[in-house]
């Protein structure tokens, strides 16, 4: 009984001892996340351009009233919208970014109608 004991106590050394360098690893990450969140609290972090689109939502409706498409034109917003360097080099302007059928207002109002969201306009802001 007192062999398996040692053989256990042993055994559980070697596996230990073993995944040390992954313990320091995972150390590392976790002291450099924690500088990270630190710095993102105290608002110390480098600050480069900041990229903004320009959006433009609204709704269509297909309808031969005047006062839907008055309607729909006065309801359109245009936001700013911060996006990463990647996504803003991708769109240019006027691409519509979502032309969604609404089919729930199809189905419990019989409306048939859309949303739209295009790309107004691009812009680099330095910080």
């Amino acid at each position: 009984m007192k062999k398996y004991i040692l053989y256990l106590l042993a055994f559980s050394f070697i596996i230990t001892s073993c995944n040390n360098s992954e313990v320091e690893q995972l150390k590392k990450e976790n002291a450099a996340l924690a500088a990270q969140v630190q710095a993102l609290k105290t608002g110390s972090v480098a600050k480069g351009p900041k990229y903004i689109l320009k959006i433009k939502l609204k709704q269509s409706h297909f309808s031969l009233s005047i006062k839907k498409h008055i309607k729909d034109a006065v309801n359109a917003i245009e936001f700013e919208l911060p996006v990463d360097k990647e996504f803003y080099d991708s769109v240019s302007e006027g691409i519509e970014l979502v032309d969604k059928f609404r089919f729930g207002s199809l189905v419990l109002s019989g409306s048939f109608g859309d949303w739209e969201m295009t790309v107004k306009g691009k812009e680099v802001r330095l910080q």
